[in-house]
């Protein structure tokens, strides 16, 4: 029997919300099992934020640097710096991400010369702090990793939406927010609610094992032998 020869399966909104419902037992019933089901998905995005990076929201990105000005503005769904260079003319640098305590404590901030050193305010609209300041245009070229987009889908028969989700992740989504509802839906015991959480944790575990696989640091031994 021949195969389908399409790779192109998708859920919507609307299938997630209702496998969500068949896992736990019985359909939305009404228009604000909808509205929070819908709610429950996007307070799950923001706790895989938390978690950890999402692959498929990591995106390049080129930041303009003008001499004198170390504070910048990043986009206001930006969570997160991964990694960052600067660039100058055709060449990168490396720079070193420091932490609040590590920022505050250089006496001069606006001392000039290439940037070697970032500090991530994250704020609602967060913002990059640049060590030191730039003493000419420098390009800032940094991985970020930003928010899942917003689900906004009101109805099970109302509009269709799609979700920023890939296909690997799905089961992990349905798992999760199968989860969620179990804990706000009457008549869920505990033992069905655990079982629940377990399925959701094991998927999640299984999504991030295959996200990435971190760079090999080989170091030298200080050990001695007489």
């Amino acid at each position: 029997m021949a195969t389908s020869g399409t790779a192109t399966y998708n859920l919507t909104v609307n299938d997630v919300i209702q496998e969500a419902y068949d896992r736990i037992g019985g359909d939305p019933i009404l228009g604000y099992d909808v509205r929070s089901a819908r709610r429950s998905l996007n307070i799950m995005f923001s706790d895989w934020a938390n978690r950890g990076y999402n692959q498929w929201t990591v995106e390049l990105k080129d930041l303009s640097l003008t001499q004198g000005t170390n504070t910048y503005t990043l986009d206001y769904d930006t969570i997160d710096i991964i990694n960052a260079n600067i660039l100058d003319g055709t060449t990168e640098y490396s720079m070193t991400r420091l932490g609040i305590n590590d920022y505050a404590a250089i006496s001069n901030k606006t001392q000039e010369s290439r940037p070697t050193q970032f500090y991530l305010q994250r704020l609602n609209t967060p913002q990059v702090l640049i060590y030191p300041t730039p003493d000419q245009a420098y390009t800032l070229r940094y991985y970020r990793m930003r928010k899942i987009q917003d689900v906004t889908a009101s109805t099970v028969d109302g509009v269709e939406q799609n979700l920023d989700i890939p296909f690997r992740a799905f089961e992990c989504m349905c798992a999760g927010l199968a989860y969620y509802l179990s804990k706000k839906r009457p008549g869920i015991d505990i033992n069905t609610r655990a079982e629940l959480k377990l399925d959701y944790e094991q998927a999640y575990e299984r999504l991030i094992a295959g996200d990435d696989s971190p760079s090999t640091r080989i170091l030298p031994s200080t050990s001695y032998y007489n």
